[in-house]
């Protein structure tokens, strides 16, 4: 590692945190089978930080970049949240996935900006709350998901 310089050690810092913060959301998704894991979250926090890196390497000679990157970033981030609700009937599954891409990416966006605290303090409070609320799953959801067998078979109507 001699031959790396201080700002490339930096970004792998940077990298390497964000990157440690999102495998640990993913994993908390990936144990309780939602439809996001470990490498998707990973890949959302190295590019949430990644494109902060560059807005400010951009903000240098251009200031108005970096809002420019935030918005940017917040409209595709917001897409790919979308991606993972899916609605049923009256239920609406995929919400804590969709908001666990959104704060990923806050969190790539805070240890991009050197906002380091911000950044460490949201991955961990996300992946305890994600940890904690599939502790207890919503009873209303787990009856509507009794298999058909238990319900007296699928040709049975309740």
């Amino acid at each position: 590692m001699a031959g790396l310089t201080a700002e490339a050690l930096d970004i792998l810092l940077r990298l390497s945190a964000a990157a440690i913060l999102g495998a640990a959301i993913g994993f908390e998704r990936r144990v309780h089978h939602k439809a996001i894991g470990i490498a998707g979250m990973v890949l959302i926090a190295i590019g949430s930080t990644t494109y902060m890196l560059l807005g400010r390497h951009l903000a240098e000679t251009d200031p108005s970049s970096l809002s420019r990157t935030l918005q940017g970033f917040l409209s595709g981030i917001g897409f790919l949240g979308g991606a993972v609700i899916f609605k049923s009937g009256f239920d609406v599954k995929g919400i804590k996935a969709a908001a666990a891409i959104w704060i990923t990416g806050a969190l790539g966006l805070a240890i991009g900006t050197s906002y380091w605290g911000l950044g460490l303090v949201v991955g961990v409070v996300t992946a305890a709350v994600l940890f904690i609320a599939d502790t207890f799953p919503d009873e209303v959801r787990e009856k509507k998901q009794e298999p058909a067998e238990l319900k007296g078979g699928p040709d049975k109507k309740n």
